[in-house]
């Protein structure tokens, strides 16, 4: 799959997992053509995925070219005027527009044209029904009418569908700044606090549906709830441990940071999945970072969650200060802390002001309340009455550490001794799953094989090539142009996953492997033989000119899948020197 538009996450191989996400989107995509899809919320904390996810949708939209015209848009974190807002807009929605009727990624990437300009482009790609578009768009901006502009750029995705009977998808991300970036002068001291409400009407048409997002999200719900039955909700959730571990090896291939089957395990368990939680400990400025044994993660984590400098405690800094600057101070962290320490259930605004003794009416609560709910420092429970903590084991830590001198009878070293009581509690748990039939071990030995083949089999061929049987006599190692686990992209109709996929050069071979780490049964014919269906796939899939497929089992073969890699030209190795541990350059 191509990179159209470009995505945040910077190397595209980083984007892992999400599978149950992507398959829902794009499955309510589809629909989108039959005017089926009502408007949706995503919506989840800072750095947990979200703009990767709708930016990684965009891209398989405009590579399947299946008659629904993606369009992304992410709206400032800074003041602005409405009337270069809705330029910005508007532009954007047209340049995106263009680039895919003509199939042309270049236009995504213009910045700062002119109308002159875009015209010459509609005229240039046969778009000749945008150009009085741009011309009334124009002379509007002139007259300064702004909320004549925002009604008329805000409904011209789904009104250029509506005359020419097409379909858009809108992807609005950071929706929740609409209501408090936006302002009607130009010098940004009136704000317009309901601009987002104008989308009640335009969200309802099914041929240009909404998809939006937020990372506030309780200014999000709250914006959504003032566009009651518009949106139809659902959260991000973290991604499963088989997924976490898979984002754990990337960042070690592509970061060059050694790590072991243990500590990554570890990883996966004390971040709970959470994206953010991973890529933050991976890329850690701590000095004397070590991921690669349990001593180390542990002072990486108490550096990102306790430090200054960490990043984890920057963030939810962030949501912490926004809360305290919108409520007053008197009473708040007591509260925050209360929840934190009862985080296992929900507790009522009757029991919250009589465990805290609070002196204040239960208006004056609830006000406090949801403040605290809208800075996501706090959450909603299944009722309006109901709360509870942040559901995570890091949120808490970093709101003692910074309030440590606040709070009475506080030992900081209570924090490091709750991680080493969380570590003992995961260690235990990896050391009940990993026998030797674990899928973990299974995801490792693909790992070690793919760093190898990343870093150091091109640098010592004669060596790697001894720890392989049956490869052709031209074969060589090469610098590989990426090498990771495959699995098809969701716009393919056949699902499959391969192991290892090391892609060369056309004039070089491209290896394709599976992996078996398993002590007892022998790799067997029928798993040859389906191996090679696979392979046959992604070859096509992928357009792959020259390759070799191969098979790592730490167990060995049965003679008939060696006479059967014989015949087909395979490779094979039982080699333990290409899962032990390496340093990774």
């Amino acid at each position: 799959m191509k990179i159209y538009l470009e995505e945040k996450i910077g190397n595209p191989d980083l984007f892992t997992g999400r599978k149950k996400e992507l398959k829902e989107l794009l499955n309510w995509t589809k629909k989108i053509k039959q005017k089926l899809s009502p408007s949706r919320a995503l919506l989840s904390r800072r750095k947990t995925g979200k703009t990767a996810l709708l930016q990684r949708l965009y891209n398989i939209v405009f590579d399947m070219n299946d008659g629904v015209i993606p369009f992304y848009y992410e709206v400032k974190e800074n003041d602005q005027w409405c009337m270069d807002f809705c330029q910005d807009f508007f532009m954007k929605f047209m340049l995106q527009y263009i680039a895919f009727k003509s199939q042309n990624p270049e236009y995504i990437r213009l910045k700062q044209i002119t109308y002159e300009h875009l015209i010459d482009i509609a005229k240039k790609e046969s778009q000749l029904h945008l150009i009085d578009w741009i011309k009334n768009f124009e002379a509007q901006v002139k007259e300064v009418s702004i909320f004549l502009t925002w009604d008329t750029v805000r409904d011209i995705p789904r009104s250029i569908a509506e005359i020419k009977d097409e379909r858009v998808l809108q992807m609005i991300d950071e929706f929740q700044y609409l209501n408090r970036k936006i302002y009607r002068d130009r010098e940004c001291k009136n704000r317009i606090s309901d601009f987002a409400q104008a989308y009640m009407s335009t969200a309802e048409y099914k041929n240009a549906p909404l998809l939006i997002s937020g990372s506030w999200i309780g200014m999000l719900m709250d914006d959504v709830i003032k566009i009651p039955g518009r949106f139809r909700i659902f959260f991000l959730e973290n991604i499963p441990e088989d997924e976490a571990l898979e984002m754990i090896f990337k960042y070690s291939v592509e970061e060059a940071i050694p790590i072991t089957e243990e500590t990554a395990q570890l990883i996966a368990s004390l971040s709970e999945g959470n994206p953010f939680y991973i890529s933050e400990i991976m890329r850690s400025s701590f000095p004397y970072k070590d991921l690669a044994n349990k001593e180390g993660v542990l002072k990486t984590l108490e550096f990102e969650t306790l430090n200054k400098r960490g990043s984890i405690r920057g963030t939810w800094m962030e949501y912490i200060y926004y809360a305290f600057s919108t409520v007053n101070e008197v009473h708040a962290k007591n509260i925050v802390l209360h929840l934190c320490k009862n985080k296992d259930r929900e507790l009522t605004r009757a029991e919250i002001r009589r465990d805290l003794k609070l002196e204040m009416s239960d208006a004056e609560l609830e006000k406090k309340l949801k403040a605290l709910v809208e800075s996501d420092i706090i959450e909603q429970g299944m009722t309006n009455f109901d709360y509870r903590g942040v559901q995570d084991n890091i949120f808490d830590k970093v709101f003692r550490g910074i309030y440590q001198k606040e709070i009475q009878g506080f030992d900081p070293k209570e924090i490091t001794n709750e991680y080493k009581a969380l570590f003992e509690k995961y260690l235990e748990k990896y050391r009940r799953l990993s026998g030797e039939f674990s899928h973990y071990k299974g995801m490792f030995a693909e790992f070690m094989i793919i760093k190898r083949l990343m870093y150091q089999a091109y640098k010592q061929n004669e060596v790697y090539l001894s720890m392989m049987h049956n490869l052709p006599q031209d074969f060589r190692f090469t610098e590989f142009k990426s090498v990771w686990s495959y699995k098809s992209a969701p716009i393919h109709q056949r699902d499959i996953q391969i192991d290892v996929f090391a892609q060369a050069k056309p004039d070089e071979y491209s290896l394709i492997g599976e992996v078996k780490n398993r002590q007892e049964d022998k790799f067997s014919l029928d798993e040859a033989v389906r191996f090679k269906e696979k392979a046959e796939i992604l070859i096509e899939l992928e357009k792959v000119e020259k390759s070799v497929l191969f098979v790592f089992c730490k167990c060995g073969f049965v003679e008939e899948a060696l006479t059967y890699f014989e015949a087909q030209g395979m490779a094979w190795t039982d080699e333990i020197k290409w899962i032990t541990e390496i340093t990774n350059k």
